[in-house]
């Protein structure tokens, strides 16, 4: 159950408090508190926002309701006042300045907390002195912490309010994962990852989380391991040996003639007449055994070893700084771990030495290959991207992650797959998707860098298509004459994605480009609140654009025109925001593709393209909506490939 609350105070005694009240609404003061951890006073809501009506409270305590991380939530795009009152006085406080920016929060705080001047403190009758700020939190989630020092600790999680909290937020962290380590396994040497794991720090803490929620759920780790155990790797040992001549079964005659030796022969016996009158005591023979202490199985007992020395490790500096929530979680972890390594195949198992490189059991068997993929994302999430902070356009705070680069990674991923699927190959890239460093495979989508992926599309006699995928390709206006249609003719521009569309034949080669923004950004207006008028033009018209700023803002579809206008040889920019939608429409008031040509306006073009367009693109729904892409992608490739070749500003109608 969640209760929305306009207002929140925690105490640490008698002179240490902090308040917090959203900037908006309005509060009726609580008789009784939720049971949050010193609490001492709750205002609920009394004027909610259609956040809140749809189950995401600017301030919330959720009872019994799943999380992420923390039952105390806050939630991202919004603002709060803040009063924090300290032990001190006025003057003391004076004395101690200047203080670093967030204070007196973590410095990780700064760029979303902002103090009021000391004039607009205030000094209470008791001798502290209560400070007054801004929390604005925008567009990020996670955990946030608003502990004031080690004695007075409060941990809130940040929840999104675009994307559905409880299912499609947590199904873009597990995919951004999932894709990750897919990734790393493509590559010839998956295995060039360090395996030695850093000791688990407060800076790799929370990225750590992520990875073991991903790894922990139901459908990853205890499939694998059950997959595992259904059909558990052995191995025929052979060695060999000697018995008693009257045990032998399955003698090795070849050992017996290349050693002979004579001081086994005895006179007389049943193989007299074979040996001259003499017959052996002891005779070679060759032994088998079937084993499971693989090398496969040795590598998945580490790993599991490894779970196990995390999560305890884990549980520990959780408790440190006092998320109770999480430390429960990882509490069941550590006992289904260990639970695991006490059944009886494990004990027969021996120790790590040295990885399987070259194993087609991890590298294929089911079970044995998801161990692997666990293990470098889990390893992976101390190098991803997001744990980088300084590297980030946008920055991070704490340990709170900025939803719409975790979006913008999703959406590259879920092109590049869709690439894959319908090219016949792809082709070696001299991009930077993946670096191979000294700590191992790297993957790198940071903004500003390029990242390229090649494919073959077709091929046939007359002609072959080829296609680039980059990842924040800069596309700038050149400084010399060119005789291609190359660049921008205007400004710099430089779209999220951009698909690179070659076609060599008759001795000529033509380009093609086609790009996409990541939009995570919705208008918070309920779809099912707009009503259209049919066979009235003007309000169809009105309906249409009532309808248009409910799915995707219109600036970012103006947005798409520009890169179709400035960029040259593009023939068409769309947009990628989570929405609900999973279709292609050419007309009606919900239509999202509009094709450049004067037969589109009745919805029927004989092409897609050049176009502009928005495609709904939701985590947790994309099994639908990934299709309508890549179809899309799918016939603007045909067409180029098979039609007459297209020409800046003539087109191909």
């Amino acid at each position: 159950m969640a209760i929305p609350l306009h207002r929140a105070r925690f105490s640490w005694g008698a002179k240490t408090h902090l308040d917090l009240e959203w900037s908006k609404g309005s509060g009726k003061q609580l008789p009784v508190p939720p049971a949050a951890p010193q609490l001492v006073m709750a205002e609920e809501e009394t004027a909610p926002d259609e956040h809140t009506a749809r189950g995401i409270p600017a301030i919330c305590w959720r009872e019994d309701s799943p999380v992420l991380f923390e039952r105390f939530q806050l939630r991202e795009n919004t603002e709060y006042l803040v009063d924090v009152t300290l032990a001190k006085s006025f003057a003391d406080l004076q004395q101690g300045g200047p203080y670093p920016k967030g204070w007196p929060f973590n410095e990780r705080l700064a760029t979303v907390f902002r103090i009021d001047p000391p004039r607009r403190w205030r000094e209470n009758a008791d001798g502290s002195t209560t400070i007054s700020g801004l929390l604005r939190l925008r567009g990020h989630a996670g955990i946030l912490d608003l502990s004031l020092g080690n004695d007075a600790p409060l941990i809130a999680e940040v929840v999104c309010r675009k994307l559905g909290y409880l299912d499609e937020f947590r199904a873009l962290l597990d995919e951004v994962a999932e894709e990750f380590s897919e990734l790393l396994l493509q590559y010839d040497s998956p295995v060039s990852a360090s395996f030695n794991l850093s000791d688990v720090t407060p800076e790799t803490e929370a990225a750590l989380l992520f990875q073991m929620r991903h790894i922990m759920t139901d459908r990853n780790l205890p499939v694998a391991l059950d997959e595992i155990r259904r059909c558990f790797h052995t191995r025929l040992d052979q060695w060999r040996g000697t018995e008693d001549i009257g045990a032998v079964q399955d003698p090795d005659v070849a050992a017996f003639i290349e050693e002979l030796d004579e001081s086994v022969l005895v006179k007389g016996g049943p193989f007299a007449r074979l040996f001259h009158g003499y017959s052996p005591r002891q005779f070679p023979v060759i032994e088998a055994r079937e084993t499971a202490d693989t090398a496969e199985n040795r590598y998945v007992k580490f790993f599991l070893e490894e779970l196990l020395l995390i999560t305890q490790r884990l549980a520990g500096g959780l408790a440190r700084n006092g998320r109770t929530a999480s430390v429960r979680e990882v509490e069941s972890w550590i006992f289904v771990i260990d639970e695991e390594l006490s059944s009886g195949q494990w004990r027969q198992v021996g120790a790590f030495r040295s990885f399987p490189s070259n194993s087609q059991v991890l590298q294929k068997r089911r079970g044995y290959r998801e161990i692997l993929k666990f293990d470098l994302s889990l390893r992976m999430s101390l190098e991803l991207p997001w744990k980088r902070a300084g590297q980030l356009a946008d920055g991070l705070i704490g340990d709170l992650r900025p939803v719409s680069e975790l979006y913008e990674y999703w959406c590259f991923f879920l092109l590049r797959r869709s690439l894959t699927e319908l090219a016949e190959a792809e082709l070696p890239s001299d991009g930077s998707l993946v670096d191979v460093t000294d700590d191992g495979l790297q993957v790198r989508l940071l903004r500003g860098k390029r990242s390229r992926v090649s494919y073959l599309y077709r091929r046939d006699s007359a002609r072959t298509l080829k296609m680039n995928l980059f990842y924040n390709r800069v596309f700038q206006r050149p400084t010399r004459g060119l005789s291609a249609w190359h660049g921008s003719y205007t400004a710099r521009f430089d779209p999220d994605y951009s698909i690179e569309i070659i076609v060599e034949g008759d001795g000529l080669l033509h380009r093609h480009w086609l790009h996409f923004d990541a939009k995570y950004r919705l208008d918070s207006v309920d779809l099912e609140g707009v009503s259209v008028s049919e066979g009235i033009d003007d309000d169809l018209d009105a309906d249409y654009e009532a309808e248009l700023a409910r799915v995707y803002r219109q600036d970012d579809l103006f947005k798409m025109h520009t890169y179709r206008d400035g960029i040259l040889s593009s023939r068409g920019a769309y947009i990628l925001f989570p929405g609900d939608g999973a279709s292609l429409k050419l007309a009606g008031s919900r239509k999202n593709l509009f094709v450049r040509h004067p037969s589109a306006f009745d919805g029927t073009p004989a092409y897609l393209f050049p176009s502009v367009g928005a495609f709904d693109l939701c985590p947790g729904r994309d099994i639908g909506q990934r299709p309508i892409i890549q179809e899309f992608l799918k016939s603007v490739l045909d067409a180029v490939f098979a039609g007459k070749p297209y020409r800046e500003e003539e087109g191909i109608f």
